[in-house]
């Protein structure tokens, strides 16, 4: 009757229980702690095998040694343990096992135990999730070296986590004094200060976040992060918490990144070249002084702009190109000549030295730009260029002028020794002689017109600094005119005098005249025999230069056989007998003494037009 009723109470609790007849091997099981394991009531055998076959074997291990334990000791009070069962549908259970000997034989050995567990899973999952985000918490916190601290103001006791421990460098069981737990920040200013901040917090309840210096337990100063909250109950401070975090390596990263931006900052504005920090839409967004003064304009007048709004037209399709490169990271960096607008109008010539800075995902940020003003070398450069082309063609003179002096001198001292030679011949008749004389006499003549010609020639090579005074291009042509009107009138030529009366030119008079004359005497001379000759003077400036132009309807030239020739000297190309091949070569040397040029354009049987580029 009494089992009866201890069994109701067994199988209506809210426990499972158990009743282990230790003789027998016999075990009753009630139905709530078979359905603990997702079995029914008469799925598991009233046995101990089947219950402890559902336990983990290193967890049975411990429950014996346990109930060892507990024999050893009387049985005066319950074993205990927290085993691990299989649950029907292989998941893990966890057991809070409690048992204990009711009965013994008169020998004193155990006949009945009876126990009680109860299902303890979920709240050993809780404790296993928790335990794991404490671990991860610490793994985190150890990898940011991130650590925690307490110091109960009440009890005047300090209690410092793994990591802060590892941070000041003191063993895992070292226990901080309270009254010298300040002591590891840095004497002087530092420890001032976090001394400060705590008697604060303790007083007002406010707490503080600070970055600190600490000296380690082997001498290394640190800098860290000290973050401290206040705990009050009735009016008082009880406790302060916090953290403690080390941040010297981003102290020194920051610090670096300090330096490098002050050596930017320095080398930036003190430059003696012109730097930009410009946008990729090409906004100046920053430039140093140096710049300023290169294109005369203000920061703040830049900030207005881009650079391609001041940028020569010329130059703005190849720098866009090359800046496309850039963007693109076909190019890393790029230099180029180009032209700037300077703010009075100026044109400024630099050397321009691009690259380009991204961010963290490789997104293009800014451009800097090196802007070195060349203006002064890219003048100079077109002096030497234009040297070198007046050398060159003073060389071409020269070589023309020398070519004439060995080839006529030695042709009319070749002459002169053959004549000497007949004179001097004893079997030459004397009339013969006679006629070698006047031979002679003409050699000489023609010696002299040569030697003449080439006093031109040098005049005009030596005379490098002529002085060019304003002259009436007008009055000159007509003064022309009249010093050949005899001519004019007998070969009945018709002069068209289309230049203006105030056309005015920077020139020298004697050059002007002799160059009008020779222009005149060809036209007449080459004129045609079968219409009236027609000289036709004009005047104009296009692009900044005066161009004279005198056309004829003469003869005209053939130009792909005579052409390279034309301007040589002793070069004739009619076969007239009083052309000499020396007024279109001394011509062309004025010309070009004054700094110009002269084309010439002609057709057989049609007429040549001269143009003199002043």
């Amino acid at each position: 009757m009494g089992d009866d009723i201890y069994r109701v109470i067994l199988d209506h609790g809210m426990a499972g229980v158990w009743d282990w007849n230790m003789s027998t091997g016999e075990m009753y099981m009630s139905p709530q702690l078979k359905s603990a394991f997702g079995y029914a009531d008469d799925e598991l055998e009233n046995r101990v095998e089947a219950l402890t076959e559902l336990m983990f074997p290193e967890d049975l291990v411990m429950v014996m040694a346990e109930i060892e334990k507990h024999l050893q000791n009387g049985a005066k009070e319950p074993y205990r343990a927290q085993p691990r069962f299989k649950h029907k549908d292989g998941s893990i259970v966890y057991i809070n096992c409690t048992g204990m000997v009711t009965h013994w034989d008169i020998d004193g050995k155990p006949l009945r135990m009876v126990g009680c567990h109860i299902d303890i899973t979920k709240q050993k999952q809780s404790e296993l999730k928790l335990k794991k985000t404490k671990e991860l918490l610490n793994k985190t916190n150890l990898s940011v070296r991130l650590g925690g601290w307490e110091y109960d103001v009440v009890n005047n006791k300090v209690a410092w986590t793994r990591v802060t421990k590892q941070i000041i460098g003191v063993p895992l069981d070292y226990e901080p004094d309270p009254n010298t737990r300040l002591n590891f920040y840095k004497e002087g200013e530092h420890r001032e200060r976090i001394h400060q901040a705590t008697a604060h917090a303790i007083a007002t309840g406010e707490g503080f976040d600070m970055e600190v210096i600490l000296v380690t337990a082997n001498g290394q100063e640190l800098w860290t992060r000290a973050i401290g909250n206040a705990e009050f109950e009735d009016g008082k401070c009880v406790k302060l918490f916090g953290t403690l975090q080390d941040i010297n390596e981003q102290k020194q990263i920051k610090q670096e990144l300090q330096n490098s931006e002050d050596r930017f900052k320095s080398a930036f504005e003190n430059s003696t070249i012109g730097m930009a920090i410009v946008s990729p839409e090409g906004q100046w967004l920053k430039v140093n002084r140096q710049l300023v003064e290169c294109l005369g304009y203000t920061q703040d007048e830049l900030n207005q702009k881009t650079f391609q709004e001041i940028t020569h037209p010329d130059d703005l399709d190849a720098d866009l190109e090359l800046l496309d490169k850039l963007l693109s990271g076909e190019v890393n960096n790029y230099q180029m000549e180009k032209r700037y607008f300077h703010k009075n109008g100026q044109i400024i010539w630099a050397l321009l030295s691009v690259s380009l800075v991204r961010n963290g995902e490789g997104q293009p940020m800014y451009f800097v730009s090196h802007v070195q003003d060349i203006t002064d070398k890219r003048n100079k450069e077109e002096q030497i260029k234009e040297t070198l082309k007046v050398v060159g063609q003073q060389n071409e003179r020269l070589l023309n002028f020398a070519y004439i002096v060995s080839h006529n001198l030695r042709t009319h001292a070749g002459n002169f020794q053959s004549l000497i030679d007949l004179v001097n011949d004893p079997h030459t008749d004397p009339n013969e002689r006679e006629h070698y004389l006047q031979l002679m006499q003409n050699v000489s003549e023609q010696l002299n017109e040569t030697i003449v010609n080439l006093n031109d020639v040098v005049s005009i090579q030596t005379k490098t600094n002529l002085q060019k005074v304003p002259v009436n291009l007008n009055e000159y042509v007509n003064k022309t005119v009249k010093v050949l009107s005899r001519e004019i009138a007998e070969h009945n030529v018709i002069v068209n005098n289309h230049i203006p009366g105030d056309a005015e030119v920077e020139y020298h008079p004697a050059y002007l005249e002799s160059i009008l004359l020779n222009f005149f005497t060809n036209s007449i001379r080459y004129r045609s025999h079968t219409r009236r000759p027609e000289i036709t003077l004009k005047y104009a400036v296009i692009d900044g230069a005066g161009i004279l132009s005198v056309a004829d309807n003469g003869k005209g030239i053939d130009m792909q056989k005579h052409g390279k020739n034309l301007f040589g000297m002793y070069k004739t190309f009619h076969g007239n007998s009083d052309a000499r091949g020396v007024g279109l070569f001394i011509t062309k040397n004025q010309i070009e003494a004054m700094g110009g040029r002269i084309e010439v354009h002609s057709e057989v049987d049609k007429g040549t037009t001269f143009n003199v580029y002043i």
